[in-house]
């Protein structure tokens, strides 16, 4: 049924029969979708279990509005259910080949609620989980190589997903509370999330330093800005940011939980370079070196050879694992320090079920 203003979406699957029919004839379909039966033949047959419709850019003759094409608010958080508790979750597979296929899914999630207009909450529940993923992925795939992993893309997506959701929390901010609860119907009428906070902390440390970011944060609801300890905490570490004081920094981060760590890291290359910078200056001596464990520490260096890239890049001197800092020799043109991955792969795999399933328990 459509309006002139809204368009409910009729279909009851991950992805419509007729996308999965044209997919089979063309040969389209992913390793993810196809029926393990037949995945030795020519030409695999899908499965209509695990086929999730793919993103498509609208074009000349294609109807992007057609309700049986479209899956409803509840049909879109199952199929996110799906991607983060069958596909997320593989150990056999490289992670690449993982991210891609759930970020272009997730990409047409997004896609069919927009087309939908579907209401504030039904669109909070959807926003939350995504935003986790993206920035999961950003610490999970960082030192990959460009034609892996496009950080700068991931980034975007991420930041015009929070942006979006931050909007929409003002908008509920503004509605009734009756308003809210009817419109929860589309979910079994489950309770509204209480992730607010976990993401309100997010934005702030993925800006962390920023005017605007701090400022919003100053003006949030008291059960939000001084009786929540993650943006409590969050605002605590983006200040002493901004006053540069990166020692307390250092110290504050160490409380993150595992989520807010990643969004944090994801500064991490901003992080040392300005550390370097102010230390060339305030440590400049042409004879005195500064212990190189120390700034391993300070920096969130695992190991002191990635002091020596970093030394080598901004230009200057690293002699017998420590470092000698002079103002003149630091190349101001430099922006970002050498990429690093602060947790281990590994940890970041044992991490999957504490950031991305949480979302998919209610």
């Amino acid at each position: 049924m459509t309006t002139s203003e809204s368009i409910i979406g009729r279909c009851s699957l991950m992805c419509p029969i007729k996308e999965q029919r044209m997919r089979e004839v063309e040969g389209l379909l992913h390793v993810f979708e196809i029926d393990d039966k037949t995945k030795h033949m020519k030409r695999p047959k899908v499965d209509p279990a695990k086929a999730v419709k793919c993103f498509s850019r609208s074009a000349a003759g294609q109807i992007m509005t057609n309700p049986d094409l479209l899956r409803p608010p509840h049909v879109l958080l199952s199929t996110v259910r799906y991607l983060f508790t069958k596909i997320i979750t593989k150990t056999d597979i490289n992670w690449v080949l993982i991210y891609d296929f759930v970020f272009d899914r997730l990409r047409s999630v997004r896609q069919d609620a927009v087309i939908q207009r579907i209401d504030t909450a039904a669109n909070i529940r959807l926003l939350e989980p995504i935003i986790r993923f993206h920035i999961y992925a950003a610490q999970r795939l960082y030192e990959r190589s460009i034609s892996e992993f496009d950080a700068k893309i991931n980034n975007k997506h991420l930041l015009e997903c929070i942006k979006h959701l931050l909007v929409l929390y003002d908008k509920q901010d503004n509605k009734n509370t009756r308003d809210d609860l009817d419109i929860c119907e589309d979910f079994d009428k489950m309770t509204l999330n209480n992730n607010r906070s976990e993401m309100e902390a997010l934005y702030i440390l993925l800006h962390v330093g920023d005017q605007d970011a701090l400022k919003r944060a100053l003006m949030l609801s008291p059960d939000l800005n001084r009786n929540s300890p993650t943006v409590k905490l969050a605002v605590q570490i983006s200040l002493a940011w901004y006053l540069r004081n990166y020692v307390r920094v250092h110290r504050l981060v160490q409380q993150l939980s595992p989520l807010m760590a990643c969004a944090f890291f994801s500064n991490l290359q901003s992080f040392r370079r300005d550390v370097l910078q102010i230390m060339a200056s305030g440590y400049n001596n042409k004879v005195l070196t500064f212990p190189g464990l120390k700034l391993q520490e300070l920096l969130f260096y695992k190991d002191i050879s990635r002091i020596q890239a970093d030394c080598k890049l901004f230009g200057l001197t690293f002699t017998n694992e420590n470092v000698l800092f002079q103002k003149l020799q630091f190349d101001n043109k430099i922006l970002l320090a050498n990429p690093e991955m602060y947790y281990t792969t590994t940890v970041l795999h044992n991490l999957v079920p504490k950031i991305l399933l949480e979302c998919t328990s209610t």
